[in-house]
């Protein structure tokens, strides 16, 4: 089966660990909008795009562990190097060496022997405007969760900046699409908004999952319903989504303890809308047990659900 995984931060890595035993041609597909962080500094000193979330795919199908492990060390130390990933760095420089990002990220994919295939969602970095439901704007993904407002809608700058030719081919060729689970509007639609994606995802007669958040996010996502995320998402980028995979189950309450702390709280799992907007909902336990620090999905369960969910459309 092949599989065309999209998205960014924390939640597209936990998805393609879970794939990249499962699927015989998995592609990753990265937003490139980051600017905060270790990323943001690269960006803003050396002009890379931001490594930051590729790195992480790239760990995540990394079949060099020890070398992943480099990548993914941290500094933590006064000086010009705290808080900057090894990984970003080397990104960063093969970036250079080998004259543009996309081509830095191919090399540092043969390093670490990945299964698979990492590209950014655009050839060059992208800027984040972000418009609230008061009319604001504001630009930079770093800044979204400061403003405190409700966030209505993204676009990136510049506009037309092409997808990777290999993303492109990627779709044309897949059995299937994946959305995975993430920030909304800083991570799972700035993937998707690379020139050329949104045509392609029109054209693609596969199935196209989208693999729900399990909680809200302050300051992007307050009170969402998983309907809701599915509007957002089909306002950005057309009518593509076939499925939706939900977790169920109750979550320990000083988990939603600790989340109601942040302002976030269990996104409302309303079926019988997104039934009549003519989705396959897919419910079960997406969440690991290991985890206490947060809620977290399970790579292995939610790659499972995927694999079921693109075996009933195929």
């Amino acid at each position: 089966m092949k599989v065309v995984a999209f998205g960014g931060g924390t939640g597209l890595p936990v998805l393609l660990r879970g794939l990249r035993d499962r699927v015989g041609d998995l592609t990753a597909v990265v937003t490139v909008a980051d600017d905060g962080g270790s990323s943001g500094r690269l960006r803003q000193e050396l002009g890379v795009a931001p490594p930051g979330d590729v790195r992480n795919c790239l760990v995540a199908l990394a079949g060099r562990r020890r070398l992943a492990e480099v990548f993914d060390y941290r500094f933590e130390a006064p000086g010009d190097l705290n808080d900057h990933s090894v990984g970003n760095i080397i990104i960063a420089a093969l970036a250079d060496m080998a004259g543009g990002f996309c081509e830095g990220v191919e090399q540092a994919s043969r390093f670490l022997r990945i299964k698979g295939r990492v590209f950014p969602a655009a050839t060059e970095s992208l800027t984040l405007v972000v418009r609230y439901a008061d009319g604001t704007l504001t630009r930079g993904e770093s800044v979204v969760h400061e403003v405190g407002k409700q966030v209505l809608e993204v676009s990136v700058e510049p506009e037309g900046i092409p997808a990777p030719r290999g993303v492109i081919g990627a779709i044309q060729a897949a059995d299937v699409l994946v959305l995975s689970p993430g920030s909304l509007f800083t991570s799972t639609i700035p993937a998707l908004l690379g020139g050329g994606v949104r045509e392609a995802l029109a054209d693609f007669g596969g199935p196209i999952l989208y693999a729900a958040n399990v909680m809200t996010q302050q300051g992007e996502t307050d009170n969402y319903t998983v309907s809701d995320h599915v509007r957002t998402i089909t306002e950005h980028v057309g009518p593509v989504i076939t499925d939706v995979l939900v977790h169920s189950g109750d979550l320990p309450p000083d988990i939603l303890a600790r989340y109601e702390a942040e302002e976030a709280a269990p996104v409302a799992i309303d079926t019988e809308v997104l039934r009549e907007m003519g989705l396959r909902v897919r419910q079960t336990n997406l969440l690991s047990e290991a985890s206490r620090a947060g809620v977290r999905h399970d790579p292995a369960r939610l790659a499972r659900e995927v694999g079921e969910a693109a075996l009933v459309r195929l």
